[in-house]
């Protein structure tokens, strides 16, 4: 009798368990980085969308001549310095709503009366005067089950009166 060259039936089907139980193993790896970067990726989105909104309205109070918080809205009310696009004097306003119907929340800033989004997935802020000029801003974003939030405390720039710029004397 001659030997045949080949394999059994009995090594192929241990070569086949040994390279699923492989492959399983891989797709497990796979999945956990996966799910791993989905994690991540909500994590930066919502990093990213506190500090647009954060340094958007800090910015905004930072420069404004008056500043108001509306508890029942939770609407922040700014008068903006007087400047060419606002001459005047419309408060600009600052709410988080979802006027695009997606199902996501937004903060926005209404000026001269248009609502535009600064930043998405805020689903809760609120403004509180410490005393006169001080701000303490709060502002919470959630993104796919990842919620970060923010404090951050803004002094608002005192704009002088009229009647003190003109009985201020003029430098030589």
């Amino acid at each position: 009798m001659k030997k045949e060259d080949g394999f059994t039936l009995l090594e192929v089907l241990s070569g086949l368990l040994i390279a699923g139980i492989i492959l399983i193993t891989a797709l497990n790896l796979l999945e956990g980085m996966w799910k791993g970067s989905l994690t991540l990726k909500g994590q930066l989105e919502a990093q990213y969308a506190l500090m647009t909104a954060g340094r958007t309205v800090s910015d905004e109070i930072r420069r404004a001549k008056t500043v108001q918080w509306d508890k029942n809205a939770c609407e922040l009310k700014v008068l903006p310095p007087i400047e060419e696009e606002n001459p005047s004097q419309i408060a600009d306003s600052y709410f988080v709503a979802d006027l695009d119907y997606d199902g996501i929340k937004d903060l926005y800033w209404k000026h001269m009366g248009v609502p535009q989004p600064i930043a998405s997935f805020v689903t809760g802020w609120e403004s509180v005067e410490v005393e006169p000029g001080l701000w303490e801003i709060i502002l919470k974003v959630t993104v796919d089950k990842q919620s970060v939030t923010s404090r951050q405390v803004i002094r608002q720039r005192v704009y002088p009166s009229a009647s003190s710029q003109s009985a201020a004397p003029e430098a030589l």
